[in-house]
């Protein structure tokens, strides 16, 4: 499969990581089919020729998850990628209904194609099935890779939690031969995507906003860095179960926010966002699960050459 044009299909591919992704498949000369609930209305506007300088190249092709509950998988379908998921990145607490969005958004579209899968007379070779970096604990003594065990039971958390049913979702029977990566998402920094809609402002304004103590790690990844892991995955056969998807550099909030400051070339002092302003804006079990705390992660798999993975060449603007 390494190498030739591939028919791939893509859930979540108008999202802030898929929009990049499609893009860059469609230009590499793949054929590219995006699920979604609007596949009636995109069909109808990949139709229209794309502006004078449009940033991303837009899918030719739109099916909608009845679609794929109904008739399966387009044939000859060669890489199934699920990258589905309402944000986790907008201000509030986590009520139980936005839970159940966010748990569903992810739990069911993965259940969905993975059923699918099984059932293809000529199943796919690869399924790329997301999934977050919030699947390890909060030990802050150590540093997690893809060989360490999950969250510890009894120190789970409603993320921890989603993370392990998300992957859970995506398993398939031996006897289907199709190879599952789970890329396990940091926080992914891109040009006019939710993480940044909320830092970019931030820095230009105040030099940036640590919060808390500014001492938690921040697991981040670029971007370009991102969409060039997942191509590699298509082409190395050899890559497998769980990916790190975050620089190899450690860098904690206060230093990141610095980095931010700098790249928006501001002269503007940091702030500093109290732990208990923090959870009052998102409450308490948001904010100690993923803004006050993260789990220390580098990746030991490594899918493709890192090249923004300095926090000095953050490269917000793109």
């Amino acid at each position: 499969m390494a190498g030739s044009v591939k028919n791939i299909v893509i859930g979540g591919g108008t999202g802030n990581i898929g929009k990049y992704l499609v893009s860059s498949l469609i230009k590499g000369g793949h054929n590219v089919s995006v699920i979604s609930r609007q596949a009636w209305a995109l069909n109808k506007a990949s139709k229209v020729a794309p502006a004078d300088g449009a940033r991303h190249q837009m899918a030719k092709n739109f099916i909608s998850w009845k679609d794929i509950d109904k008739d399966g998988l387009p044939l000859d379908t060669d890489v199934v990628i699920n990258l589905s998921g309402q944000s986790i990145g907008k201000p509030g607490p986590w009520i139980n209904s936005i839970k159940k969005s966010i748990t569903s958004s992810r739990i069911d579209t993965t259940t969905k194609l993975a059923k699918a899968i099984a059932k293809s007379e000529a199943p796919p070779k690869l399924f790329i099935s997301a999934s977050a970096v919030g699947v390890y604990g909060l030990d802050a003594e150590k540093t997690y890779t893809e060989s360490d065990p999950p969250v510890a039971k009894g120190k789970e958390t409603y993320f921890t939690d989603l993370c392990l049913k998300w992957e859970e979702s995506s398993k398939l029977t031996e006897e289907c031969q199709t190879r599952v990566v789970n890329p396990r998402f940091g926080v992914v920094l891109a040009y006019n995507t939710d993480p940044m809609r909320m830092l970019l402002p931030q820095g230009l304004l105040f030099g940036g906003t640590v919060v808390g103590s500014g001492e938690q790690p921040f697991p981040w990844i670029h971007i370009d860095d991102t969409v060039s892991a997942l191509e590699m995955m298509i082409e190395n056969e050899e890559v497998s179960g769980p990916v790190n998807f975050v620089a190899p550099q450690i860098v904690d909030n206060s230093q990141f926010t610095r980095a931010l400051a700098d790249a928006c070339m501001t002269s503007v002092q940091k702030i500093t966002l109290p732990a208990l302003l923090v959870r009052l804006m998102y409450g308490t079990e948001r904010a100690d699960c993923i803004l006050l705390d993260s789990p220390k992660v580098v990746p030991q798999k490594r899918c493709s050459k890192f090249k923004k993975y300095h926090i000095g060449i953050i490269g917000v603007y793109g």
